[in-house]
């Protein structure tokens, strides 16, 4: 993740303060009211909950709160149970939120440890000057922002923010020219400066090259990949059809046998005209309600996988094994392989095996899925003496990202496609001038789904979500 602060001015600052005197007329009220006051002078958006089952209800509908003020003495509760469990429920939901506990500086020695552990700092209000107290919030909200970016949508911003002058494609000049017609100027402004801004031309080396895979282009991969699982991970602008047709045109050449379920995608079909291999149809299932399941498991068997061969009407004599083997997963009906299993069968027959998970991307983020996609597990205890498994997944079909943003994900096995000769073939499909925006959503798309965030941003509560207070017991209903 990247380091650099962007600070593009468009991005605002929210921050929570949860605190239950802040209307008082005390001490500790006036200054918290005075914090809040001071933060908002700075132009944050500052929310006040008084509650912490507002606190958290606030937390979980306000993704982009960038720092956290909890009281530690919250509801009076002599055993700070509302405040633990919040911020208990709070790191579930969020493990990298600067929090700030509101406490004196005599409770620091009885703070339990668990509550130091899930705290970034501690805030002493009667003690240090709210200037001070709300710089030292902000400072801590900006690093987070920083941090969180993904590498090449974190570069993107702080090139944006420069405000450099546009000498290079495309043709807009950073939307200048949308300027100089009313046609235009409504574009403009339907569509906001900072996507004009933002789309650049390859000749920008600070953000690097899709093409080479170098700077922070290539970072973005390269965190894509430890998020999905992948060896290596290649960000595509032109959708899954043409992931498909790269991982083929990598992987097969001229009149070798590739194995394809019979309901593959029409891009299997194109990558099979544009490699000359020699198609071998799977059957999958079909039940009488028209649904289309998987390929029986038998089909997938040695033996039945060379009968098949010898009798493929196109099969003009091939003697060797197939090259690769493409499995639609999950079924365009909805209904997803055991991978594990998958790769165990066709094993002894196929050295590489694709797995179409266009509908897919999702797959890992969710126990549910367990042995059912590709990237399952981590590189690092994979066996390499299966196949070599690639999945291409569309980021932009049930992950946040724009249309036309796909992934290829790598997992190496006995036969290694090295990233040379894999780039050859995905240059040949990639363009000179790639939409950056699409490839940022790539990368927004892998940072949304790291850590917690990858769990469908639940956090821990009732059944319906809700915080639950801790149980005080009768006498404290």
């Amino acid at each position: 993740m990247t380091t650099q602060e962007p600070g593009a001015p468009s991005v605002g600052m929210g921050i929570l303060l949860i605190n239950d005197k802040i209307e008082e007329a005390s001490a500790v009220g006036r200054a918290a009211r005075s914090l809040l006051e001071d933060l908002r002078r700075h132009g944050v958006e500052a929310i006040v909950s008084r509650s912490a089952e507002d606190g958290m209800a606030v937390i979980g509908a306000n993704p982009h709160l960038q720092a956290v003020i909890v009281d530690w003495d919250l509801h009076r509760d002599p055993e700070h149970r509302h405040a633990t469990e919040l911020l208990r429920n709070l790191r579930a939901h969020n493990e990298q939120v600067p929090v700030f506990l509101l406490a004196e500086r005599g409770d620091a020695t009885r703070i339990p440890v668990e509550v130091m552990s899930e705290t970034d700092e501690f805030v002493w209000l009667l003690e240090d000057t709210m200037e001070f107290i709300s710089e030292r919030i902000m400072a801590a909200a900006r690093r987070y922002r920083a941090r969180i970016l993904p590498p090449m949508f974190g570069a993107l911003m702080s090139f944006a923010a420069e405000a450099e002058y546009s000498w290079h494609t495309p043709g807009h000049t950073g939307g200048t020219a949308f300027m100089r017609s009313p046609v235009g100027r409504i574009f403009h402004d339907y569509f906001g400066e900072a996507l004009f801004r933002s789309d650049l031309s390859i000749s920008v080396g600070e953000l690097g090259s899709l093409l080479d895979h170098s700077g922070p282009i290539g970072a973005g991969e390269r965190y894509a990949a430890h998020v999905f699982g992948a060896d290596r991970t290649y960000y595509v602008t032109n959708g899954t059809s043409t992931s498909n047709r790269v991982v083929m045109m990598a992987s097969v050449a001229r009149g070798q046998v590739v194995l394809a379920v019979r309901n593959c995608h029409k891009s299997v079909e194109h990558g099979l005209s544009l490699t000359g291999a020699v198609p071998v149809y799977l059957m999958p299932h079909r039940n009488h309600l028209g649904l289309i399941g998987p390929i029986p498991p038998a089909a997938l068997l040695a033996g039945n996988i060379s009968s098949r061969i010898a009798h493929a009407p196109l099969n003009a004599a091939v003697k060797e094994k197939p090259a690769l083997a493409i499995v639609t997963n999950s079924t365009y009906d909805g209904l997803c392989y055991n991978a594990a299993r998958v790769e165990e069968l066709l094993g002894p027959s196929v050295d590489r095996i694709l797995f179409d998970e266009a509908w897919f991307g999702y797959a890992r983020f969710n126990p549910i899925y367990r042995d059912r996609f590709a990237m399952r597990g981590e590189p690092a205890q994979a066996l390499r003496t299966g196949p070599t498994v690639f999945a291409v997944q569309s980021t932009h079909k049930l992950l946040a990202a724009l249309s036309q943003a796909s992934m290829i994900h790598v997992r190496e096995g006995r036969a290694k496609v090295e990233h040379v000769r894999f780039n050859e073939a995905f240059m040949m499909h990639a363009s000179t001038s790639p939409q950056y925006a699409i490839i940022a959503s790539n990368d927004v798309s892998a940072a949304m789904m790291d850590g917690v965030g990858g769990g469908a941003t639940d956090w821990r509560g009732d059944r319906r979500g809700r915080f639950v207070p801790p149980n005080h017991g009768a006498a404290s209903q």
